[in-house]
């Protein structure tokens, strides 16, 4: 009667279950002897199960899509190799001008290239129109966008993060809310745009939505130092330095004229033209006005120390 119920559960088991009535089986007929295991199978890995898996000691690879860097070694640290598309790059710097948009040039020019356009949410610093165009960039391509508030500011960036009409967007944050953050990081996954968002070093003490997370700082001559602090992948205690050459120095670059701007006619009025020929008319007479009884427009070598007396004001 035993027999006969085992019988019947491993039947059902067996039926619901295959790779536990197997192994009940196996269990069943006695030990095994060394040698291979019988109806063994591969162990999947983590990224077959799913997409967001990894194992510890590698890189992820099924992030989605990605932007080259432009530099080998950087991506070579990068889970899926390059900037991470559809999410954040958090970028903590030292400070501002240190190299992180040389950093980003080869990929923002390859969004050029590819007729994508570039938002610029709050830099620091004025944009350098030359320097952009020096670096392929087309002036219609990149839009800068400034605000008085912090708050103007942050509505501005999600909803072009919103609209998806940018390849790259360039977003700077002296100070942000984890909840700022976290919406921002939802609107990027909706999309496939690089998103960049730099932030104070001092940002590092609070926790981050950012798919990827990078600290910036200046090294040693015209190189820049990355600290991982975080990725899809092992922890990395030494930072990456990294030589950021200036295409422009190099000489490089493949400068392009801008377009030349089409001249409007010049066009007179008749009153401005009969205003002009009695002027001609008084001057060939001789009929000039005294000096002495007009200001000196102009306060330069041409006007003698006793006009320039006589015209100035009295204080």
């Amino acid at each position: 009667m035993f027999a006969q119920s085992l019988s019947l559960f491993a039947a059902d088991a067996r039926a619901e279950h295959p790779a536990v009535a197997d192994a009940a089986a196996d269990a069943a007929a006695g030990p095994v002897t060394a040698g291979a295991l019988p109806h063994a199978r591969p162990v999947p890995s983590p990224e077959q199960l799913h997409p967001a898996l990894w194992r510890a000691g590698s890189l992820a690879r099924g992030v989605g899509r990605v932007l080259a860097t432009g530099h080998d070694v950087l991506d070579a640290e990068l889970p899926g190799g390059g900037w991470p598309l559809g999410g954040l790059t958090e970028l903590l710097c030292a400070q501002p001008g240190i190299g992180e948009c040389r950093l980003l040039r080869p990929a923002l020019s390859a969004l050029c290239a590819g007729a994508e356009r570039i938002a610029l949410v709050g830099p620091p610093y004025l944009p350098n129109a030359v320097r952009l165009v020096g670096w392929d960039f087309s002036p219609e391509q990149v839009v800068w966008v400034r605000a008085a508030k912090p708050s103007d500011l942050l509505w501005a960036a999600e909803q072009i993060v919103r609209s998806q009409a940018f390849g790259g967007v360039l977003l700077w944050l002296d100070q942000a809310r984890p909840g700022v953050l976290r919406r921002l990081q939802v609107l990027a996954q909706a999309g496939e745009g690089a998103i960049w968002v730099f932030r104070p070093v001092q940002a590092l003490r609070e926790s981050s939505p950012a798919v990827l997370r990078l600290g910036l700082a200046p090294a040693a001559g015209d190189t820049l130092s990355i600290a991982f602090h975080k990725r899809r992948g092992p922890l990395r205690d030494t930072p990456l330095v990294l030589p950021l050459a200036d295409p422009l120095q190099a000489g490089r670059a493949s400068v392009r004229p801008l377009p030349a701007v089409p001249a409007e006619p010049f066009v007179v009025d008749p009153a401005t033209v009969a205003l002009l020929a009695s002027l001609s008319s008084s001057l060939a007479s001789g009929d000039v006005p005294d000096d002495a009884d007009h200001a000196v427009l102009d306060r330069g070598a041409s006007a003698s120390p006793a006009a320039r007396r006589a015209a100035s004001p009295v204080v």
